[in-house]
């Protein structure tokens, strides 16, 4: 049995809260104990005083250090092995882990929980310090006081106890269980104002159903709570990179023809390989820089390249050179039955720019070829801007410093699009 203290100033909310559907039934069947406690009962006055003024000034009470310290005192000598949940907008935000891992705890070490329901601007930072095993919240905004997030917590919490729920594989395929969003549920009719349930879930075809609610729990996690997708990524679609050398701009603004450099085929290649980009396409006019870019990824391919540092070479084979932009987009076309979809880039901000949250969702659902285009000199040139399907923020530093080499950037774009959260 989980034995839970509810410390407020109003304990007649809980009254009906718990009087109610699985919460009541969890009490009467013994899986959990639940009382509450009149915080005013350790009032420091006759006036029934809990809370004061804060120091330094400013609107709103705080609830005093020793009123508070009082009331938990007395609380562990009628469950000594308790942990102590406080409800604050500061604390670590209630996640299905988070029920998890108290519940385990308490389970585990025989532990009860004391929840203490603070109003207006909280406690005391004294007596968080000092008596708070968790400090909770349960979202960006700000509640009137504790109970009502001590009632989400208790919903959290008490589900998981063993025995609560009917069927213990309820909780399994939930929200949040494995990471990501549950799938969408449909019961009857199978039809109603012309909208059906899909088919495969009434085809009858197990394996078929299990593959539509494993899809489409991952493409809700994506389109709704992008923030739940931690892993590193793969797009659904052929991702490639391109490193574009000409139309590009000079630094007196007109447009010029860059150099191919050493280390920009090598860096760019190496991050390109980290986080999976499918190809480095590298076009240019000239041919003669062409032939010393494959002269470069020719000494790394084999002989003594090859034996002396063959990473090197695994990174270089991404690489595709080409004459100009338009070969890349031929090159896809006739890899994939489709031209890809161009993703530019600048310094510079533009109103409707993609943010790489948005972009790296659109990257995991769309089946499309995508090419992210990086500008050499001074950025891509206009005519190059406006082929783009999509275009991409700025990085953005902590200072007003805005010169990153192509090669910092590329990699900086790789983690946000494709690696880990």
């Amino acid at each position: 049995m989980l034995k839970v203290e509810i410390l407020t100033l109003f304990p007649d909310l809980f009254k009906p809260f718990l009087e109610n559907g699985l919460m009541s039934r969890a009490v009467k069947e013994s899986h959990a104990e639940i009382t509450m406690t009149q915080l005013r009962n350790y009032a420091i006055n006759t006036h029934g005083q809990v809370d004061d003024s804060p120091y330094g000034g400013g609107s709103g009470m705080v609830l005093r250090v020793d009123a508070a310290s009082s009331a938990i005192k007395d609380a562990k000598k009628r469950n000594p092995n308790s942990s102590v949940v406080l409800f604050t907008p500061r604390g670590r935000p209630l996640s299905q882990t988070l029920a998890r891992e108290i519940v385990g705890s308490s389970r585990e070490h025989d532990r009860g929980l004391i929840l203490l329901c603070p109003r207006y601007e909280g406690c005391d930072e004294r007596f968080a310090e000092e008596y708070v095993d968790y400090e909770v919240s349960i979202g960006d905004f700000i509640a009137m006081g504790g109970e009502i997030p001590a009632m989400a917590f208790l919903e959290a919490v008490i589900r998981l106890i063993p025995g609560v729920l009917g069927n213990p594989e309820s909780t399994e395929s939930e929200s949040f269980e494995t990471g990501l969003l549950e799938y969408p549920q449909y019961t009857k009719p199978q039809e109603f104002e012309g909208l059906k349930v899909p088919e495969e879930l009434t085809s009858g075809n197990h394996a078929l159903i299990k593959k539509w609610r494993a899809d489409k729990s991952f493409e809700d996690s994506v389109k709704r709570r992008p923030d739940l997708i931690k892993s590193p990524i793969k797009p659904k679609g052929f991702f490639a990179v391109a490193l574009i050398h000409h139309p590009v701009m000079g630094k007196a603004g007109s447009v010029i023809t860059s150099s191919i450099t050493n280390i920009d085929l090598h860096d760019i290649a190496r991050s390109a390989r980290t986080y999976g980009v499918d190809n480095f396409y590298v076009p240019h006019p000239i041919k003669t820089l062409r032939q010393l870019a494959e002269n470069i990824c020719d000494h790394w391919a084999t002989g003594f390249g090859l034996q002396y540092n063959p990473n090197r070479s695994d990174a270089l084979s991404l690489i595709r050179l080409m004459t100009d932009f338009d070969d890349i987009l031929i090159d896809v076309e006739n890899r994939f039955g489709k031209l890809p979809k161009i993703i530019t880039t600048s310094a510079k901000k533009s109103e409707k720019s993609f943010t790489f949250t948005e972009m790296r969702q659109h990257l995991l659902l769309s089946p499309e070829p995508h090419i992210l285009l990086l500008g050499t000199g001074w950025g891509l040139a206009p005519e190059i801007l406006s082929r783009a399907d999509y275009h991409l923020e700025p990085i953005v530093g902590a200072t007003d410093y805005n010169h990153l080499s192509v090669r910092a950037a590329a990699a900086i774009m790789f983690d946000k699009l494709l690696g880990a959260r």
